[in-house]
């Protein structure tokens, strides 16, 4: 994109700020699950952090700011970082884009090696003491895990860094399932918060529905659950699914429909006519299945699918998110339908491990087209090595700071504030090009669109 365009996007972002508040303008080895009742740490506080996101201590007033009474200030963003996050887009509804820009206000950090430290004894350890005295407890549930999936592990730790903007929190237990396929680990870890018990829990619920009853304990308990990434408590309208807003209190992510309408349409307008195939994660799982049946509805009738789900309510192409599970699916896919021109899938990591399958059965990439909502580096360097003019790529965000604005929408609950049932991510495809690689991250599966700072990255990934 050209530096006039970002520009000018970024005036535009400015001033829809200022309109709506008043104000200025990889697969890696398991470990044992580690044990979730190890006492709390006793390191000495961090030092004093600085950010431009307002502390709900410290703020009052506020004029037009309606997050003012709550501690939170949308016109602090830097829009700088909601254009790294999310690229160009056009602001969601009103009360979501005040709490998207008042959850990266915070993200706009200047991090000591105090502090840096503190984020990652608590990314490391399934307890930790904050150093501040808070009184809440944040509740972190990962239906992965930082072991097993760079993705989850810095969306981890964008909640942490979050969490370390707020005063009140002194705690964060964190569990994680590791992508177990047995539902009733992921119930598990969400029950351990509520015996604990937590004030509030973000987290991730890969099994969807299966996890309603858990879900509706907590919030019957008083804790908050509030789920990114579009982690639905089951996709509304399916059988078991829990109300976001009504069952729980909210869910942030992209509109799942709008998302796979723009997927169909990359593979519409850059297959033509041919065969696609569409991937997903674990099974059950909301993202998936949302973005999936819009998808599959909007594709034209030259395009064919050739891994069709059983059902409207069950997801295809399931890999758990795990890369040697993408590559065993996309090859059992090839083996029977070579000529598959078009991919769209949530993950980009794994679909460079799935890639693999075309070299195995010499296969070229060569007429490929693949839409993707994540931007691992690992992909697109590997894209701009291949150097086939014919093989393109396009993508989302990887959207690890939604963890962030998880923890900022239960803060705002327990405070009393009317947050959405759903908190709409706004969303834009980008077509990869050879600046979407870059060779110096930490680590390259990290999406180039994360708010960690390089500098925590590195000693999450520098070992």
């Amino acid at each position: 994109m050209k530096r006039t365009k970002i520009i000018g996007l970024l005036a535009i972002l400015a001033m829809l700020v200022a309109a709506c508040n008043g104000g200025e303008s990889g697969d890696t080895t398991v470990p044992e699950t580690p044990d979730t009742t190890a006492a709390p740490a006793t390191t000495e506080p961090p030092a004093e952090t600085t950010t431009t996101g307002a502390s709900a201590s410290t703020t009052e007033g506020g004029g037009d700011n309606p997050l003012a009474e709550f501690g939170e200030d949308p016109s602090a963003a830097d829009l700088a970082l909601v254009e790294k996050a999310l690229g160009p887009v056009e602001p969601s509804d009103e009360a979501s884009w005040n709490i998207i820009l008042a959850s990266v206000a915070r993200a706009n950090q200047e991090l000591d090696q105090a502090t840096i430290d503190k984020a990652m004894e608590c990314w490391s350890q399934p307890e930790c003491d904050t150093g501040t005295g808070g009184e809440l407890v944040m509740g972190y549930a990962d239906g992965g895990g930082d072991t097993v999936n760079v993705w989850r592990g810095v969306s981890h730790m964008e909640a942490i860094l979050q969490a370390l903007t707020y005063p009140e929190i002194g705690t964060i237990v964190s569990t994680a399932a590791n992508f177990d396929p047995d539902p009733a680990v992921h119930v598990n870890g969400i029950n351990f918060l509520i015996q604990y018990p937590v004030d509030f829990i973000v987290g991730y619920p890969d099994f969807g529905a299966a996890l309603s009853g858990v879900v509706a304990e907590a919030e019957a308990a008083g804790i908050p659950y509030v789920s990114f990434s579009a982690g639905y408590v089951g996709l509304p309208g399916t059988e078991g699914a829990l109300t976001p807003g009504e069952d729980y209190t909210s869910v942030v992510g992209e509109d799942l429909c709008d998302l796979g309408n723009s997927f169909a349409g990359i593979l519409n307008e850059n297959v033509g006519s041919g065969e696609v195939g569409l991937l997903g994660g674990t099974p059950g799982n909301a993202l998936t299945l949302g973005w999936q049946q819009c998808t599959i509805e909007e594709l034209v009738d030259e395009v064919t699918l050739v891994n069709p789900p059983a059902d409207e309510n069950t997801t295809t192409g399931d890999t758990f998110w795990v890369n040697s599970l993408a590559l065993e699916t996309v090859r059992g896919i090839l083996t029977t339908n070579p000529g598959v021109s078009g991919w769209a899938y949530e993950y980009a990591d794994g679909l460079l491990t799935a890639l693999q399958a075309y070299d195995e059965l010499g296969i070229p990439v060569e007429n490929l087209s693949v839409a993707l909502r994540t931007d691992e580096q690992s992909l697109f360097c590997d894209w701009a090595d291949r150097g086939e003019p014919t093989y393109n790529i396009w993508f989302s965000a990887g959207g690890n700071f939604q963890s962030r604005t998880g923890v900022t929408v239960a803060m705002l609950a327990l405070q009393g504030a009317d947050v959405p049932g759903e908190v709409i991510v706004p969303h834009v495809m980008r077509q990869v090009t050879a600046d979407n690689c870059d060779p110096d991250r930490p680590n390259e599966v990290v999406s180039g669109t994360s708010l960690v700072p390089d500098e925590v990255l590195a000693q999450m990934f520098g070992g």
